[in-house]
């Protein structure tokens, strides 16, 4: 048994969780279908190029409309809504923009732009697969005659072949093909129609053409769609209109008259308020002109009732003036009445020696102020002779006498007087009394008659400001002009649809695409497994090996020292990282070698890395434990028919050295299975099995155990507890991924000593994994070049490298 170490590299494991290794493996993934990529880019391209031969432009069509009158946004208006002068007043009430765009893209403003330009009806020429719209163009008018049906969403589509300038060849609706003149009632199940024609009909005679008929209700909502109405700024009045249309001209048309018939109800609207607001203040005037005439009369029979002349302040000025001069004369009375008493008293005496009382000058009266003052001189005369004559003298006794005659003219006309004066008095004092009793009701006549006058005021109020809103709302409704105009009328700007760079850039992008998605799908489709990094996901084991798939019946596909097989340097970096697995341990390592199913490749695997390992100097021997379908002694050349393990295990045969047989190759044994038998779990189970192990590991390096697939028997398992480390087979593109649930499952329950898994069969063809290599840095390229140097290049013909270009597919 050799002690020799082998001289080999050591080799790490690439991180299966770096991210950027992951995008690296699927771009090159993907790359190495490059020519499916190609052929999609070409496809679609293609494809781009058809459609921009076939496609028909779409031009922007824009107008632009201007608000002339105050405008409000509804965010901002402050209106007071139940200010009177706001509802009877509809020059000066702010246009609502937003309200205005709502009314543009009205159903019943599209609606009649719709009736009005026919748009319901569309004509096309149809040349192979090119479709040309006739808009203004067409040879023919459809006309209904009478409708009797809904036309659904689709339309009916009526073919017509224009024969001459009188007939013309359309199919019906069971398809029968019907020659008719123009101006013939035609009935179907939508209505009864008829063609007429045009000017343009001797352009077409002999074309076919198409006659498109869809619901007018239908065809407003597209429009509605297709239109946008919008503010270019809410501080400014101006609103874009924007439609899109293949067809310039109508594009244009619907447009302009979408904004002809807008401007044409705004006026109408506008008329309509102005003549409802004319109507309603007219009855209210004349309404309020009898209320005005009966409050009117009602002041004037209130005054005349009342005797005011002007306002009731007035005459209470008046006759508070009258009361006062009254009061003063009544007084200038009393006094004089005062005065006659004392002189009354005076003239009343039988003396004459009494004197006159003073004030006799303010009796008003120039008869008695004659008398008073005639007395007055006799009695100083009198005086006068009785301070020098005795009382009985003579001259003394005519003075007395004298003085008794005036004084009864005196004492008469005070009676008079004083007669006259009493009766003033009592009609002044009555005067007096009347206007007080007036005074006491004015308050009273203040009162109702400001109540009155303040309805009057009231009416009269309201009559002058409908009489001068009448006048603004009559100016109003006389103009022809509306609260906006027309600024741009609609124009065509450079078609936006399509656009050659963008047509062929998407055509790009999408042959990429497909090819890309058309590899997804195929790959998720797959349920087989296809690259290392779905088992390295799936069961968190690394992968100690990489073999590629070889095209050859040899099932030995590595020789000694240099082999045109570059499958067999794979074999040699899966040893040497089977040294690494078993920690570099010297001698007596026991690998065993196990799959999912029968065919991944498990004999071949072990087969080939047992020879690996004798070439590399390990005296070993391979144990074909798959005792219900041994596979080893096929690979070696062996005959079935020698006794093996089986018949060790069964206490036929006591000698183990007997049943070893020489592989033919240097270094390495063959222990066949032996004679098959019935009951293989129950032999494994033995003790046996542990005393053939360790007699095997005091004779050699390496004990290769090939055991049967564990998905199938439970044979393994069993044997499992003899092994040092366990090596699982996948094989690309045969193994299902539902396997690797079992393989988790089997990590997991840790039944298998230093458990890995070796990846074979792998196809750089089918799997992209040509060009970046297997066993862990060593690539096709390196193996090519490397043996290429010895075992001589092959030349390759045209129809193989054809074959290998369509495998990349």
């Amino acid at each position: 048994m050799s002690k020799q170490k082998p001289q080999v590299t050591t080799l790490a494991l690439p991180l299966a969780g770096d991210q950027s290794s992951n995008y690296s493996r699927l771009i090159k993934k993907y790359l190495f279908h490059w020519p499916l990529f190609v052929l999609g880019a070409i496809i679609f391209i293609g494809i781009a190029y058809f459609y921009l031969s076939i496609a028909s432009p779409i031009f922007p069509i824009n107008a632009t409309l201007e608000f002339k009158s105050p405008t409000a946004s509804s965010a901002n208006l402050t209106v007071n809504q139940n200010s009177a002068e706001a509802q009877l007043d509809p020059i000066d009430k702010p246009v609502i923009v937003e309200n205005e765009i709502q009314v543009m893209q009205s159903t019943k403003i599209i609606y009649q732009v719709v009736d009005q330009l026919q748009l319901w009806v569309n004509y096309v020429e149809k040349n192979g697969l090119v479709s040309k719209d006739l808009y203004n163009q067409t040879p023919i008018k459809f006309q209904f005659l009478k409708e009797t049906g809904t036309i659904g969403p689709k339309g009916y589509y009526i073919p017509v072949k224009l024969k001459d300038r009188n007939t013309f060849q359309f199919t019906d609706e069971d398809g029968t093909d019907k020659v008719v003149k123009y101006g013939t009632p035609i009935k179907m199940s939508f209505g009864t129609w008829k063609f007429t024609p045009t000017a343009n009909l001797p352009n077409y005679i002999d074309s076919s053409m198409v006659v498109q008929v869809f619901d007018r209700d239908l065809t407003t909502d597209l429009y509605i769609k297709s239109l946008t109405v919008a503010l270019q700024d809410k501080d400014a009045p101006f609103v874009n209109l924007t439609i899109s249309d293949n067809v310039p001209a109508r594009g244009k048309d619907i447009l302009n008259s979408i904004l002809a018939v807008y401007l044409e109800h705004a006026l109408e609207d506008k008329n309509k308020l102005s003549a409802s607001t004319l109507k309603f203040i007219d009855r209210r005037l004349d309404s309020l002109k009898g209320d005005l005439t009966d409050i009117e009369r009602k002041i004037e029979d209130y005054k005349s009732a009342h005797h005011i002349t002007w306002s009731v302040d007035t005459e209470a000025v008046s006759y508070q003036n009258i009361r006062l001069q009254n009061i003063n004369a009544l007084n200038t009375v009393e006094v004089q009445l005062g005065v006659l008493a004392s002189l009354e008293k005076y003239a009343n005496s039988s003396e004459n020696v009494d004197k006159l009382p003073v004030s006799s000058t303010a009796l008003g009266d120039a008869d008695l102020s004659t008398l008073y003052q005639k007395l007055s001189d006799l009695q100083v005369q009198r005086a006068q002779l009785a301070a020098t004559l005795p009382p009985t003298a003579p001259l003394l006794a005519s003075m007395n006498s004298q003085i008794r005659i005036f004084k009864e003219d005196f004492r008469e006309k005070i009676i008079s007087l004083k007669s006259t004066l009493e009766a003033q008095k009592h009609q002044l004092q009555k005067i007096v009394d009347g206007v007080q009793s007036f005074l006491t009701t004015v308050p009273t006549m203040d009162r109702e008659l400001n109540n009155m006058k303040r309805i009057q005021q009231s009416k009269d109020l309201i009559y002058k400001f409908l009489l001068e809103k009448r006048e603004q709302v009559g100016l109003r409704y006389a103009s022809t002009a509306t609260d906006s105009e027309i600024v741009d009328d609609a124009h065509a700007a450079k078609a936006k649809w399509p656009l050659p760079i963008v047509v062929y850039a998407l055509g790009l992008l999408l042959g990429l695409a497909a090819a890309a998605g058309l590899l997804y799908m195929r790959e998720a489709m797959n349920d087989l497994i296809t690259d290392r990094n779905q088992i390295e996901e799936e069961t968190g084991l690394s992968i100690v090996g990489e073999l590629g798939y070889q095209k050859t019946s040899d099932q030995i596909v590595v020789s000694e020292g240099r082999s045109k097989f570059a499958i067999g340097e794979q074999f040699r970096v899966l040893r040497t990282n089977l040294y690494h697995l078993h920690e570099n341990k010297d001698s007596g390592r026991v690998t065993l070698f196990t799959s999912s199913v029968s065919g991944e490749g498990k004999s071949f695997v072990s087969s080939n890395l047992a020879v690996t390992l004798a070439y590399a100097g390990k005296k070993t021997v391979i144990l074909e434990m798959d005792l219900r379908k041994p596979k080893i002694s096929v690979n070696f050349g062996l005959s079935s028919e020698n006794p093996g393990i089986s018949n060790y295990l069964s206490d036929d045969i006591k000698d183990l050295n007997k049943l070893i047989q020489p592989s033919g190759i240097k270094g390495l044994d063959v222990l066949s299975c032996g004679k098959i038998l019935p009951n293989p779990s129950e032999l494994l189970e033995r003790d046996r099995l542990d005393q053939m192990i360790n007699s095997l590991k005091e004779h050699y390096d390496e004990i290769v155990i090939d055991s049967p697939p564990i998905h199938l028997v439970t044979d393994a398992l069993i044997i499992a507890r003899v092994a040092d480390a366990s090596l699982y087979v996948i094989r690309q593109g045969y193994t299902h991924k539902h396997e690797l649930e079992f393989i988790a499952e089997i990590r997991e329950s840790q039944r298998f000593p230093k458990f890995s898994i070796v990846f074979n069969g792998i196809k750089g063809s089918s799997s992209g994994y040509g060009g970046y290599g297997y066993g862990y840095g060593y690539g096709y390229g390196y193996y090519n070049s490397s043996y290429n140097s010895y075992a001589g290049k092959e030349k390759t013909s045209f129809g193989e490298k054809i074959r290998k270009v369509l495998k990349r597919f």
